[in-house]
């Protein structure tokens, strides 16, 4: 079967990480389903990312988008998530142009639902029943628990556990090593913040940190 040529957006962060999933798929498990094509960046124009080249900007993806690729998302700016929306919504990508890709050692329920360009990497759990939106992304060693509803462009950083019957809004952040009890809801560009301890629900805009978390201040709006 002839590799899918996908083409990720953002820089050496978590377009890194994407590309280095791709690469241990093909190599230590013969997964040849994804190909790395290269990177839209707009700070990393005529250059490499991790060995790939830049094909262009964010601007520049409608021309993309009429080729045979696929995209993955991996702009993500914690604190920032206003802005991570503004650039996922220019760029109008469709569905069936999204790549969702996952690493051969993470474990996904067969109930789960992963919607178009998620990403999830190494040694993951996506328990029973959980639902997953679109272009998430979901880190090394994240666990994400049985009943819970993730909108989409969220981002799970490596090692946060998210606990079952969860609700969390769209563009938020569960970032290093924070854990989010059962039945929390997190709201729309909601953070909570390394090794935070979150009990309570965090309302939109917010970024609360501390064990347990408290309030610490407003996400940026620009």
């Amino acid at each position: 079967m002839e590799s899918k040529k996908v083409i990720i957006i953002g820089g050496e962060g978590n377009g890194g990480v994407v590309a280095s999933c791709i690469e241990d798929n093909r190599n230590r498990f013969n997964d040849l389903e994804w190909e790395v094509a290269g990177f839209l960046n707009d700070f990393e124009k005529g250059k490499k990312i991790n060995g790939y080249p830049v094909l262009g900007g964010t601007d520049e993806i409608s021309k993309f988008l009429k080729g045979d690729y696929y995209f993955i998302f991996a702009i993500h700016m914690i604190g920032r998530n206003v802005k991570s929306e503004e650039v996922y919504e220019s760029m109008k990508i469709p569905d069936n142009k999204l790549a969702t890709i996952v690493h051969k050692t993470a474990f996904i329920a067969d109930n789960a639902v992963l919607e178009p360009g998620v990403f999830v990497m190494s040694n993951s759990y996506i328990g029973p029943a959980a639902h997953i939106g679109k272009c998430c992304l979901i880190m090394a060693n994240a666990l994400i628990g049985h009943n819970t509803t993730v909108g989409h462009c969220c981002h799970f950083s490596v090692g946060s556990i998210t606990s079952s019957y969860v609700k969390i809004g769209k563009f938020s952040d569960v970032t290093l090593g924070a854990r989010v009890i059962e039945k929390v809801t997190l709201g729309n560009f909601a953070v909570a913040g390394a090794s935070a301890l979150v009990t309570k629900d965090i309302p939109d805009y917010e970024i609360h940190v501390g064990t347990p978390a408290k309030f610490m201040k407003k996400v940026r709006m620009d």
